[in-house]
């Protein structure tokens, strides 16, 4: 299902912009069917494929979509990089579950490797942000065969972030958001659409641009959007799991020192949890809202660690 023309921020809108640019040879929105639902996304080829370079999978987080990649998606393309992303289950429409234990992360990985392979691609790059970045440390320990490298966008590994949650008192109270949701999703879903959307708004704290962020309203606005996404942080309480660790895949964690959720004790800490090649790149000054704030360092960070570790 793809979303009405008249959002400027849904995939077929972004892949439009993208097959405009002069050093893309196609782009096209789509959706994928799988055994998890139906999932729209977008995908695009550079006129000069690098065939160094290979294919990227992006993946988002909470509460954004797709088209939080779409400058990263361009510079990357600029380079030769082919890219795909898709919106996660609960945000695209045909794959909208409703019982909270369909959102555990073993769900979310199984997602992500049905469709990945239903496009087409072999090994590929991952790119995660937030809850796509979550994704991606448990997709790359679980699948470490299907990838070339892991780029994860600020969220710290995941036995890294319980532990710190329980010796980093800060850690801790960064984290009253995620137990609200848990106590009291549909009442944190009504603040944050009340008034159009004047609460999710002010947790973009500016660093998503006014006419994205009113996309990612509008869309999230929808009958059954909200509830659905929030039932990530309730399915997060313990429910099914997968190893986290270790992550022997080559591995990028790019954080910002801004970031409101994690601070650099819990982001550091992520260190340990990886076995395979490995770095970390804080961008100082810099938010948690990272693809749409800051594409430029992400894209090269990622061709930076993808040169090194697949070969010029």
């Amino acid at each position: 299902m793809v979303m009405a023309s008249n959002d400027p921020f849904d995939n077929a809108s972004v892949a439009a912009r993208l097959a405009e640019l002069p050093f893309v040879a196609n782009a096209q929105a789509l959706t994928v069917s799988t055994s998890g639902g139906e999932f729209a996304g977008f995908q695009a080829t550079p006129a000069r494929s690098d065939p160094r370079l290979g294919d990227a999978l992006l993946l988002h987080g909470w509460p954004e979509y797709a088209s939080c990649w779409e400058k990263t998606a361009a510079l990357l393309l600029e380079q030769g990089m082919s890219v795909f992303a898709y919106d996660q289950r609960g945000y695209s429409p045909g794959a909208r579950p409703e019982s909270v234990d369909e959102y555990t992360m073993p769900h979310l990985v199984a997602d992500l490797d049905e469709i990945s392979r239903s496009v087409g691609l072999g090994r590929f790059h991952l790119i995660g942000h937030d809850w796509g970045g979550m994704v991606a440390w448990h997709y790359a320990a679980n699948h470490p065969e299907r990838l070339l490298t892991n780029t994860v966008v600020s969220t710290p590994h995941p036995i890294a972030h319980a532990k710190q949650v329980q010796a980093d008192p800060d850690q801790y109270e960064r984290m009253e958001y995620m137990r609200a949701v848990q106590d009291h999703p549909d009442g944190v879903a009504r603040t944050l659409l009340r008034n159009d959307g004047e609460r999710l708004i002010d947790l973009y704290a500016g660093d998503v641009p006014d006419d994205m962020a009113a996309s990612y309203v509008a869309r999230l606005s929808e009958p059954g959007a909200m509830d659905a996404v929030l039932k990530y942080y309730q399915a997060a309480d313990g429910r099914a799991r997968l190893s986290s660790t270790p992550v022997t895949v080559p591995t990028t964690f790019v954080w910002g020192s801004e970031d409101i959720a994690f601070p650099r004790a819990t982001a550091e800490r992520s260190a340990e949890y990886v076995e395979g090649p490995y770095r970390f790149v804080p961008l100082e000054g810099s938010s948690h809202w990272l693809p749409e704030s800051s594409p430029e360092e992400i894209a090269r960070t990622v061709l930076e660690w993808v040169r090194e570790h697949v070969g010029e």
